[in-house]
């Protein structure tokens, strides 16, 4: 019997290549985890916190910032507020309890790309250029907006371990 399947192919091109791109990145972003020094100082707060900071902007800024919630503690044990470096915010804390280990931050980074995966599933190319609910900004500059935003705290972490003595963590671009 002939397959009457009237549903056009999703338009999908662009959003795999962006997602495919997102492997790379979250692999960087895993490498860096495992390999940078995570007490190594930066304006006074230790490394591991700078990198929180980036995994929670990726966590709330990936996808749409206007419908993010605080994940659940028990997702990597890390209190929101360590997120805020900069002590002109006035939600800014020196110390924020507990140092931050790398298996918190290994289990955050996991929850976020399962969360970005399970997105990746429900987009198609059209809806790149659209603005998700309530927010001001399309799919697409949120995406590329946390690529810039992740690479920059990646590059600072690894230029931090190396001048503290250990090597340069594992990157991965377009060749390797």
């Amino acid at each position: 019997m002939l397959s009457m399947d009237t549903t056009e192919p999703r338009n999908t091109h662009l959003t795999g290549l962006l997602r495919k791109q997102t492997e790379i990145l979250l692999k960087n972003l895993d490498d860096q985890i495992a390999a940078a020094d995570l007490d190594v100082l930066i304006d006074g707060l230790p490394n591991s916190r700078y990198l929180f900071h980036t995994l929670h902007s990726l966590d709330r800024n990936f996808i749409n910032p206007d419908g993010f919630s605080e994940p659940a503690l028990s997702v990597c044990g890390i209190n929101p507020e360590a997120a805020v470096i900069d002590e002109t915010r006035p939600d800014f804390k020196r110390t924020t309890g507990s140092p931050i280990t790398r298996q918190a931050l290994a289990s955050y980074a996991s929850y976020i790309r399962t969360k970005i995966d399970l997105y990746f599933g429900t987009l198609d190319d059209t809806m790149l250029g659209e603005t998700p609910p309530g927010c001001r900004f399309t799919r697409l500059t949120l995406m590329l907006g946390q690529f810039r935003h992740l690479m920059w705290h990646l590059g600072l972490s690894s230029g931090l371990t190396v001048s503290a003595g250990s090597g340069w963590p594992e990157y991965t671009g377009l060749f390797r």
